[in-house]
């Protein structure tokens, strides 16, 4: 919890001022706000949710891919024992990441994801919504399908654009699915309150509800400018 503590502190560390007319964030600046976001989300899901094992399921924009490398990294460096364990010690990797690149993408993560304890959904990007939230609702319905019982981890992105609500509005089977996990976490930002959290969602009657938070941490006024300078055009 310390270096969680201290990352959320990083997340607050000097960044480019946003100067009196705001102007679109650099390419690298992207990268950087995803990088921090993942630090973030990574500890997250091995300091608060305490997962053992991750699969991370990524649309193939570089800011998400920026997103998703982090958090792998985070992750990777909370679960010292992946990747170094020789083959005999070895209970299959902890770590999987699939690119939804593929017309198979969906089917292909749910069966990498079947054992890990954490799957995150990191949409958003350079990528149309229409096609982010086609993806999450082939994701959900495969995961449903096989009934994944591990944690369900939202970006923030895919938690503000509520994609998940809208898959289980379209598919019972996803809303059954859901309505029955108490284990679902998302990314959340208050700029107002100058606030990074996550929260613990639900998903009774397939409708996106905050049912607590898990963790909260301050952000200063350099990061919630750049932040905010992610939706300038």
């Amino acid at each position: 919890m310390k270096r969680l503590m201290i990352a959320a502190a990083l997340l607050a560390t000097s960044l480019p001022a946003m100067a009196s007319n705001p102007k679109p964030l650099t390419l690298g600046e992207q990268f950087i706000v995803r990088a921090y976001a993942g630090q973030v989300e990574g500890m997250a899901l091995s300091q608060v949710i305490k997962a053992k094992s991750l699969g991370i399921a990524v649309n193939d924009s570089t800011i998400c891919v920026a997103l998703a490398g982090a958090m792998a990294g985070e992750f990777i460096a909370n679960n010292k024992a992946e990747g170094m364990k020789n083959a005999a010690e070895a209970q299959g990797p902890h770590l999987a990441m699939v690119p939804f690149n593929k017309p198979d993408s969906a089917e292909m993560a749910a069966e990498e994801f079947k054992d890990k304890e954490a799957v995150a959904l990191v949409f958003g990007g350079q990528i149309d919504d229409l096609t982010n939230a086609l993806n999450v609702k082939l994701l959900l319905a495969s995961l449903a399908k096989t009934k994944y019982e591990g944690t369900l981890f939202l970006h923030l992105t895919v938690f503000g654009k509520k994609w998940v609500e809208q898959a289980a509005k379209e598919d019972p089977a996803i809303a059954a699915w859901l309505a029955g996990k108490d284990n679902i976490y998302a990314l959340g930002v208050n700029a107002k309150d100058k606030k990074g959290m996550v929260l613990k969602v639900g998903y009774p009657e397939g409708k996106q509800t905050v049912t607590g938070t898990a963790y909260t941490a301050d952000l200063n006024n350099d990061f919630i400018n750049l932040f905010n300078r992610r939706l300038a055009k």
